[in-house]
């Protein structure tokens, strides 16, 4: 017993070491790890995951997904650099004949859209993050969705999920998806394991 403790410990350290390679060398990944370059954000791979196949539809297109084995829990990510939008919105502020959305405030649209189009309209309890959290995600603005979601095969059946929006000003946003099927202690113990899994720089 002595001798197969800590050989199944280093079976469990190599399983999980072999996924974060596989994860890294992958062309998925490296899509991923440029985009997040390209809005300033860094991404640590969370232990225990597992990369899975990003969902790309007519209507939704997500740049990363990784799943938690064995245990009904997934987490999505999607990217976007506002960077080359600030351009074309300075131009349209000094012509009083043209409007633009103002690129810092996309990401309140963007993750309430989404949270309308998992959970219905009604459907979500929406909060905006505390300063001395964006602290940690070097962010400036974020809101967090506790979603109850629509019975669908595009998110797995999954019935719960947590949606998270951070906004870097005049940088970006990052939304991410945690899905499971459970609504309590035990979800959002898993949601602590990728929680910190990407922060501005």
């Amino acid at each position: 017993m002595k001798n197969i403790l800590p050989l199944l410990l280093l079976l469990s350290f190599s399983v999980a070491a072999c996924y974060a390679q596989t994860a890294a060398t992958s062309p998925q990944f490296k899509i991923f790890e440029q985009t997040l370059s390209a809005a300033n954000l860094q991404f640590s791979f969370p232990k225990d995951f597992k990369e899975i196949k990003a969902l790309h539809t007519v209507t939704t297109n997500v740049d990363y997904a990784m799943e938690l084995p064995n245990a009904n829990f997934q987490v999505w990510y999607k990217v976007k650099d506002l960077q080359k939008e600030w351009p074309k919105f300075k131009v349209t502020e000094d012509d009083p004949k043209r409007s633009a959305t103002n690129p810092d405030s996309l990401y309140n649209l963007e993750s309430l859209s989404a949270a309308t189009k998992l959970a219905g309209k009604d459907n979500f309890t929406a909060k905006t993050l505390p300063p001395d959290l964006l602290t940690v995600f070097h962010a400036d603005e974020g809101k967090s969705y506790q979603l109850n979601l629509y019975d669908r095969p595009e998110t797995g059946h999954y019935q719960y999920g947590l949606l998270m929006c951070l906004q870097k000003n005049g940088t970006g946003y990052i939304l991410m998806l945690f899905l499971g099927n459970e609504n309590g202690p035990e979800f959002y113990k898993k949601v602590n394991k990728a929680y910190y899994s990407v922060r501005f720089n």
